[in-house]
C-alpha cells in the first residue's frame, strides 16, 4: 500500500511533456498581397477626384481638424449670399419658372395695350396681375392668367394669384399640376410683390398636393423681366448658378489648403 502511494506521488510530481499543437490550413486558401491601384496624375484628375483623393489620405482626426480649419477660413472668401436674384441662366435651369416669366411678360404687354376697366379695382385702384403655370402629364405647360378684382369688399376681394388658381380649377387642371405662380405690380410701385397672407394660406393647402410650387416675383420696377426672385414654402431659393459656383469655390479652397 505504501509503495502504491509513493508511485502515485512520483507520477504527480514528475514533469509532463506536452505535445506540440499542430494546425492545418486548407489547401485551396491563398493570401495574395493587396495591390493598391495606380494613382492618376494630377493633370488627369477632375476637381472632385482630387478632393476625394486628398480626403482618402487623411485619417479621421486629421480630417476633422482640416474641416474645421477650412470652414473658418472659408468665411474670408467673397460672399454672394446677399444676392438672391436669378438671371437668364438661372431661369433656364427651371423650365416652369422660365415659362412663367415669359407668359407674365406677355400678359403685362397685353395689359398695357388693353382698355382696362377700373371698376374691377374700384376700392384700391391698384392692379395686380399673375400667371399660374400648370403641367399636363406629358409635360406640356399651360399658363392661366389672373387679375385682382374688388367688386364687394364685405364679401372679400379676389387677389390675382387666387384668380389664376380658380381659373386653373375651372379649366380642369388638378391641384398637383400647379408648378409655379408669377406675380407682378404693373405700376412698379411694389417690387418685388409677394402673395398676401390669404394667398399664402391657399398655397399652403395646395402644397399638400404638390410641395414644390415656385413663387416668382420681380425686383426691378422698370419691368425688364431679366432678373427674378424665387420662393418655395415661403423661403427664398438661391440661384442655381450661385450655388454651383459656391460649391466649386469651396472645393478649390479645400484643395488649396490641404
Amino acid at each position: 500500500m505504501t509503495s502504491g502511494v509513493g508511485a502515485w506521488c512520483h507520477w504527480l510530481c514528475s514533469p509532463r511533456v506536452t505535445k506540440p499543437s499542430v494546425t492545418f490550413k486548407e489547401a485551396g486558401e491563398r493570401h495574395e498581397p493587396e495591390v493598391e491601384p495606380e494613382e492618376q496624375s494630377e493633370e488627369e484628375l477632375t476637381l472632385k477626384q482630387k478632393l476625394l483623393q486628398r480626403l482618402k489620405r487623411m485619417n479621421t482626426g486629421d480630417l476633422l481638424r482640416q474641416i474645421r480649419r477650412n470652414i473658418s477660413s472659408f468665411s474670408v472668401l467673397p460672399d454672394s449670399e446677399g444676392d438672391l436674384s436669378w438671371d437668364g441662366d438661372d431661369m433656364a435651369t427651371e423650365p416652369e419658372i422660365s415659362f412663367a416669366v415669359q407668359e407674365l411678360q406677355a400678359y403685362f404687354s397685353d395689359w398695357q395695350d388693353a382698355q382696362t376697366d377700373n371698376f374691377w379695382q374700384r376700392k384700391s385702384r391698384k392692379v395686380v396681375i399673375s400667371v399660374v403655370v400648370c403641367a399636363q402629364e406629358d409635360g406640356t405647360l399651360h399658363a392661366l392668367r389672373g387679375m385682382n378684382t374688388e367688386v364687394s369688399l364685405p364679401s372679400g376681394s379676389l387677389c390675382a394669384e387666387r384668380a389664376g388658381i380658380a381659373r386653373a380649377a375651372s379649366e380642369f387642371f388638378h391641384a398637383k399640376s400647379i408648378k409655379a405662380i408669377a406675380v407682378l405690380d404693373p405700376s412698379g410701385e411694389i417690387a418685388p410683390l409677394w402673395p398676401c397672407e390669404v394667398c399664402q394660406s391657399w398655397l399652403a393647402k395646395i402644397r399638400e398636393q404638390n410641395p414644390r410650387i415656385s413663387v416668382v416675383a420681380f425686383p426691378c420696377k422698370d419691368h425688364e423681366f431679366k432678373t427674378i426672385l424665387v420662393q418655395r414654402n415661403g423661403k427664398d431659393v438661391r440661384p442655381p448658378t450661385c450655388v454651383s459656383q459656391k460649391s466649386s469655390q469651396f472645393s478649390k479652397h479645400v484643395l488649396e489648403h490641404t
